[in-house]
């Protein structure tokens, strides 16, 4: 086996473990995300978390498995692209609030060049 191909699945399994502990730190969490949703007037707060969660959770499993890797970072792909602009919407605040978000918001893109490429190699 080339040792490249060592590498490639090490990159996978820690962008796709990446999801994974965030999907199910959503669960430990929960209360406190619902009620950030919940204030920001989501409709059925709790239910679209439990969802989202599970999504990424299981995106990112399939990913860190090496299979499957386009269809799972693309489902990762749009997860980051929603989570982004509805929850890091740095163009509507101000001081370390924007600051904050926009840095979230950069770190998105940058995952989503790293799904990118897991893609390509695919």
């Amino acid at each position: 086996m080339h040792p490249l191909i060592l590498v490639e699945h090490l990159g996978l399994a820690l962008i796709g473990l990446y999801f994974v502990w965030g999907g199910l730190n959503h669960f430990r969490i929960f209360r406190e995300v619902r009620a950030m949703l919940a204030e920001r007037r989501w409709p059925i707060p709790g239910t679209i978390l439990a969802l989202a969660s599970i999504w990424e959770a299981a995106a990112g499993a399939v990913l860190a498995s090496g299979f499957y890797t386009v269809p799972a970072a693309s489902a990762l792909i749009l997860f980051v692209v929603l989570a982004s602009v509805l929850l890091l919407d740095f163009w509507n605040q101000g001081g370390d609030a924007r600051t904050t978000a926009l840095n979230g918001f950069l770190m998105n893109m940058a995952l989503i060049g790293g799904l990118v490429l897991a893609m390509a190699q695919a």
